[in-house]
């Protein structure tokens, strides 16, 4: 049963309203990844211009710049599941249309929603553990929770990704939508 015209309209509006949003979102943290890259840059090269012409060191900051590192690679993951940005992520659909095409990738997105639900179990245990015990970095005194976190953070977003992915993928299968994404 598909509903009144009026239903399956508002659900409509209501996925593009989502959409928009997520595109808002997406588009915020892919500037906030940029920035944080240039930071990144601009304190690779404060370090070593310290380091080398003179003589200091600024402590911690290659600790600064791998953990920002580690939370940039797990937000990007995120972003490119999204988007479905990746060769190994699209390849095989974007050859198919209609019906075809989103069973595809919700197959992709049940494969995502499992794998991605496990390792976020797993950083959870891991996480808490780490929390207990209270270790901190060496050159910041930084607790070793936080860039731990970006694993966990990371993979729970990665399988809420995949999860809203494979709710619009069996939607539009159920509507028996065209090629579009």
């Amino acid at each position: 049963m598909h509903g009144s015209a009026e239903q399956v309209r508002d659900r409509g509006d209501l996925m593009q309203g989502l959409l928009a949003a997520a595109n808002a979102v997406a588009g915020a943290v892919h500037w906030v990844l940029g920035l944080a890259m240039l930071a990144i840059v601009a304190i690779n090269v404060a370090n070593a211009t310290g380091r080398y012409l003179l003589g200091f060191s600024m402590t911690g900051a290659d600790e600064v710049m791998v953990y920002t590192m580690i939370w940039m690679v797990m937000a990007g993951a995120v972003l490119s599941l999204a988007s479905r940005d990746h060769i190994s992520i699209n390849l095989v659909p974007s050859y198919a249309t209609g019906r075809t095409r989103h069973l595809l990738n919700g197959i992709h997105d049940l494969a995502a929603l499992f794998s991605c639900a496990l390792a976020t179990y797993a950083s959870w245990g891991f996480v808490t553990r780490i929390a207990a015990i209270g270790p901190r970095s060496m050159g910041l005194g930084l607790p070793m929770v936080i860039p731990h976190a970006a694993l966990l953070i990371g993979f729970a977003a990665l399988t809420l990704t995949a999860l809203a992915l494979l709710l619009r993928d069996a939607d539009a299968w159920s509507r028996n939508a065209g090629a579009d994404r």
